[in-house]
């Protein structure tokens, strides 16, 4: 890409230092906002290969229940990025502000700054892991100037380590600089893990789940007003309780459980 263009979003690639982190319920959180985040994300792109996480309450549970296979790999991104009110919220409480970055949010802001860079021979190559080709449609119409591949993922890769690898393996094949890796939680990290493993050279892997069925319509995105009030959990449940109903109602919930029993902990330290 040309940087010589005055563009909002065209920043040279660096080899830059980590971003800025705040630790809470053992985990990092960046202190970087979305756009910030974004601009970062583009600046890097051709900078060492590096991966981004978006936890949510729902992700810290995971870690917590599986700290041996899953806390090296949310220490192991490049940025980590608060995508939960509820963290939010109980970091308030704790005295820290957390920036919210939803992968959602992330997600539509990069593709419509990746849409407007100007046109060039070598334009940023985006590659989307997870979704069906049927997607490409959808996302053609909506970002036209946009270059991007699309690479399938087959069902059951959370319980199949082959499987996760031959999906690792074709993305460090496939021509990219940025790749969104759309695949559920723990999957998408451990993909993204072993895309540095096995020797991809550049790039920036984004870890944002269904951030890409929202943008198709292939799943709806609840309302603006219950984000706000924190319940777009309720919203997704609602519509697909069947799929949902453990996640919402049994695990993510324990989060409250982890929070009072470090902050019990560290009281009792003094």
């Amino acid at each position: 890409m040309d940087q010589s263009v005055n563009h909002p979003w065209a920043v040279p690639a660096l080899e830059m230092p980590a971003p800025v982190h705040a630790e809470f319920l053992g985990l990092p959180f960046g202190l970087l906002s979305l756009l910030e985040a974004v601009q970062l994300i583009i600046a890097s792109c051709n900078a060492s290969y590096r991966y981004v996480v978006t936890p949510n309450a729902y992700h810290v549970v995971a870690v917590h229940d599986q700290p041996a296979r899953l806390l090296p790999i949310y220490r192991g991104a490049w940025l980590s990025l608060c995508d939960s009110r509820i963290l939010r919220a109980l970091a308030r409480l704790e005295g820290s502000s957390l920036p919210l970055v939803t992968g959602s949010d992330l997600v539509v802001t990069l593709l419509s700054a990746l849409n407007g860079l100007p046109p060039a021979p070598d334009r940023l190559q985006l590659l989307i892991v997870g979704p069906q080709p049927t997607a490409a449609a959808a996302l053609r119409t909506a970002y036209p100037h946009m270059a991007f591949d699309i690479l399938p993922a087959p069902s059951g890769l959370a319980a199949d380590a082959e499987k996760r690898l031959a999906v690792a393996r074709a993305s460090v094949e496939r021509d990219w600089d940025i790749a969104l890796l759309c695949l559920g939680c723990p999957t998408q990290e451990l993909i993204a893990q072993q895309i540095g493993e096995l020797g991809r050279g550049k790039g920036v892997a984004l870890c944002v789940g269904a951030a890409i069925d929202f943008l198709t319509g292939a799943q709806v995105r609840a309302p603006l007003w219950l984000q706000r009030l924190s319940l777009e959990w309720a919203y997704r449940l609602a519509r697909a309780p069947r799929r949902l109903w453990h996640r919402y109602l049994i695990e993510s919930p324990r989060i409250f459980r982890i929070f009072i029993s470090r902050r019990s902990a560290r009281v009792a330290r003094g």
